[in-house]
């Protein structure tokens, strides 16, 4: 099992749509990853070659005409990402459209995979969740 990714990163994005990713998630993800729309919220979902192997075999599961049409709006948008030297990676203009990201972003480990975010949009969702949400959820499982 690889290490989980986890943290929260301020790198800047430029016009062109360019970002320097962070070297602690790149070091576990490895040399190249896979960027895709969110399946859950407006971000951008960053998983290893492993993972993503992983994902789309889960997606493969779904039978019929929904899930042909849910791997066509999911995959239609992945991008396989090599950081150049500086640990750049550019981030398509579709993938920074269904994020919202416009010149902020937030870059956070989310255990098998990174998420990128908008901003404004993270800091509202992080805001939303309440200590009471938390044990909650946590309430259901033994840490």
């Amino acid at each position: 099992m690889t290490a989980a990714l986890c943290g929260t990163f301020n790198p800047s994005i430029d016009a062109k749509g360019r970002m320097s990713f962070p070297n602690k998630l790149r070091e576990i993800l490895g040399p190249e990853f896979y960027l895709c729309i969110g399946h859950d919220n407006h971000y951008i979902a960053v998983y290893s070659p492993e993972e993503f192997e992983v994902y789309q075999g889960k997606l493969n599961t779904i039978p019929g005409q929904a899930g042909s049409n849910l791997r066509r709006k999911l995959l239609s948008c992945a991008d396989r990402q090599t950081p150049d030297k500086q640990g750049r990676i550019f981030i398509t203009q579709q993938l920074r459209d269904y994020a919202g990201i416009e010149d902020e972003v937030v870059v956070i480990g989310a255990s098998n995979r990174a998420e990128i975010w908008d901003k404004a949009s993270w800091e509202k969702l992080n805001e939303e969740i309440t200590l009471e949400d938390i044990n909650a959820a946590l309430s259901e499982i033994v840490l």
